[in-house]
């Protein structure tokens, strides 16, 4: 039995591929172009609703779309320590 390979690239990556800089893709997406930024840079977690949108405004499945890891807490870094390669 042959394994699909997944392709995936990151939020910013899928905007740029797109053609859109951050404010543009942000006003299409229906957040602020700082919000889209924490977004980006793993600082808050995206919405399911709102990388719905992203995926669609960027042309692909939102599966394609890998999202960082948040570290917003305690559980974040306990999952850190225990999938370290």
């Amino acid at each position: 039995m042959s394994e699909k390979i997944k392709f995936q690239i990151t939020l910013a990556a899928a905007r740029v591929n797109a053609g859109y800089n951050q404010e543009e893709a942000a006003k299409m997406i229906g957040v602020t172009s700082k919000t889209l930024r924490s977004y980006e840079k793993g600082i808050t977690a995206i919405p399911g609703i709102t990388l719905r949108k992203a995926a669609r405004v960027y042309g692909i499945p939102e599966d394609f779309i890998k999202l960082p890891l948040v570290k917003d807490g305690e559980y974040d870094e306990k999952t850190l320590s225990s999938t370290t390669v």
